[in-house]
């Protein structure tokens, strides 16, 4: 717990710092650095046969889609689709060379999961950083949903948790600390809409993210469940030790990866057309 704090804490103070006094160039680049690695981390995770080409094109590849999706969305759908294409031809045709064709149909499985997985993370994360005027208050509301409810989780499920929720896939998450993420979640949007958010906002607008927050919280528990998989189907803890107390990159944004598609969805369709 000591050590989860002393790099917890710091770390969140640095995030909310760079959200809300950092360049926008700069949160940009962060989002595509962080994104990158992270694919780096699902690499090392997921592939028993380890490629420093394949590591490099891919981080490059990944940095490249989550920075097109900053742009228009009709030409990163197009490139995601001409990326996915070009890792699956390659990938079977570089790894069944060897032979070993239940092994290669693996890792090319692995290796567009992991593109997708990655690029549909953070690429929304960019698009909405890059969203204009209100981009950085909707990115402190996704990020609020999403590691205020972890916390509340956690520390619900320590202090009230009886029944656990998918104990085959995670045995310390349970539903009473789920419960207590729902309604986390919704408590720190009322506290967004109330302090944060930067203009008047409309009785619709308003009722349409309040009622989104439990939705997304669910969610982010989906996406923490997701990657517990990854890790259980490769009899690892931690997806790495980037951060010390918490594990790798994935173990901390995991809650993202579902989240954040719906919750550009809900911005562009739903939220500012209120």
């Amino acid at each position: 717990m000591k050590t989860r704090l002393l790099t917890g804490i710091p770390a969140a103070v640095a995030l909310l710092a760079l959200v809300m006094w950092g360049s926008l160039g700069l949160l940009r680049l962060v989002v595509v650095l962080v994104g990158a690695c992270a694919y780096l981390e699902f690499d090392a995770l997921m592939f028993s046969r380890k490629s420093i080409v394949r590591k490099a094109l891919m981080f490059c590849l990944v940095a490249f889609q989550i920075f097109l999706m900053g742009g228009d969305h009709l030409t990163a759908f197009y490139s995601y689709a001409i990326a996915t294409v070009l890792i699956l031809g390659s990938g079977v045709l570089g790894q069944a060379r060897s032979g070993e064709f239940d092994l290669a149909l693996k890792e090319v499985t692995n290796q567009c999961l992991g593109f997708s997985y990655i690029v549909m993370m953070f690429g929304f994360l960019f698009s909405i950083v890059s969203w204009p005027d209100l981009g950085r208050a909707y990115l402190i509301l996704l990020f609020l949903i999403v590691f205020v409810g972890d916390t509340a989780a956690y520390f619900g499920g320590m202090t009230w948790g009886k029944r656990t929720l998918a104990s085959e896939i995670s045995p310390k998450k349970t539903i009473e600390g789920s419960v207590t993420a729902l309604l986390a979640s919704v408590i720190v949007t009322l506290l967004w809409a109330r302090f944060l958010y930067p203009e008047e906002m409309s009785p619709e607008r308003y009722w349409k993210i309040i009622l989104a927050a439990p939705v997304l919280s669910l969610l982010a528990q989906l996406g923490d469940l997701f990657e517990s998989v990854l890790k259980r189907s490769q009899m690892q803890k931690d997806s790495g030790s980037f951060l010390p107390g918490h594990g790798g990159i994935l173990d901390r944004v995991d809650g993202l990866a579902f989240t954040t598609p719906i919750f550009f969805f809900c911005l562009y369709y739903l939220w500012e057309t209120a």
